[in-house]
């Protein structure tokens, strides 16, 4: 349908994608979970699920101009579609404690094409690992 489906979860002090699995629901077993890169394809709507395992974070991706506070125990939705094919820092904008200065990501904005090669490699990792 042109969207895709994401959780993004910050701890102290990392990000982590977490994509569905074969199953296509999230929140299943066989979740893929992908610590410090968040992959995405171009031109289509993403859309988020940020959670916090800790502390209060804050997503922030400033060539996107998206700034997202991340609560605990709550789930806040987000959404964004990317323009251009890059890679984006991804910061924390959120004192989130002494190395607050290490919580840093990368988001992957990449074509549908690259995008789906690396979610079918990824998933077969997965595979492999179990």
């Amino acid at each position: 349908d042109g969207e895709v489906q994401i959780r993004v979860s910050a701890k102290q002090f990392e990000w982590s994608g977490i994509y569905p699995g074969p199953d296509r629901a999230l929140g299943t077993s066989d979740d893929l979970i992908v610590p410090t890169e968040i992959h995405v394809p171009v031109g289509q709507v993403i859309n988020m699920t940020l959670v916090s395992e800790d502390v209060i974070h804050s997503f922030f991706v400033p060539e996107l101009r998206l700034k997202q506070d991340i609560v605990p125990g709550r789930a806040i939705p987000a959404w964004f579609e990317a323009t251009k094919v890059g890679r984006y820092e991804l910061g924390c904008a959120e004192l989130c404690g002494l190395a607050h200065y290490r919580m840093r990501g990368v988001l992957v904005v990449e074509p549908v094409r690259d995008y789906l090669a690396w979610l079918s490699e990824k998933q077969a990792e997965l595979g492999a690992d179990t």
